[in-house]
C-alpha cells in the first residue's frame, strides 16, 4: 500500500511541475502588447461572424493573453449588423465601434 500511495504523489508531483512548467513557457512566448496596438475587426453585412470573432477575442482577454481595445470597423454594415456591433461594445468594455473612414484619426489618436 505504501508503494502505491508513493507513485501516485509522485505521479502527482510530476503533473504538477509538467503544468508549472507550461504555464511560465506560455507566459514568456505570450504577445506583449505596447498601449499602441489595437485589434481591428472588419464589420460587413448582418454582422454573421462578428459576435463569434469578439467573443474569442475576449476570451483571449479573460486567459490573460490579449490585453489591447478591439476595434470593430463599420466597413458596409446594415442596420442590423450596425445594432449587433452596439450591442457588442455595450457588452464588454474595450470594444470599439468605428466608422472605416474615421480610422486614420483614430489610429492617430492613440
Amino acid at each position: 500500500m505504501d508503494l502505491l500511495m508513493d507513485v501516485c504523489l509522485t505521479a502527482v508531483c510530476v503533473l504538477g511541475l509538467a503544468f508549472l512548467l507550461w504555464w511560465l513557457f506560455g507566459r514568456l512566448l505570450r504577445p506583449m502588447a505596447d498601449g499602441r496596438t489595437r485589434v481591428l475587426i472588419p464589420g460587413r453585412g448582418e454582422g454573421e461572424d462578428l459576435e463569434q470573432a469578439v467573443r474569442a477575442l475576449i476570451w483571449l482577454r479573460g486567459m490573460g493573453l490579449l490585453s489591447c481595445p478591439i476595434v470593430i470597423a463599420d466597413v458596409d454594415l446594415t442596420p442590423g449588423g450596425w445594432e449587433l456591433a452596439l450591442m457588442l461594445t455595450a457588452r464588454w468594455p474595450g470594444v470599439v465601434l468605428w466608422p472605416v473612414s474615421d480610422l486614420k484619426e483614430y489610429i492617430t489618436h492613440i
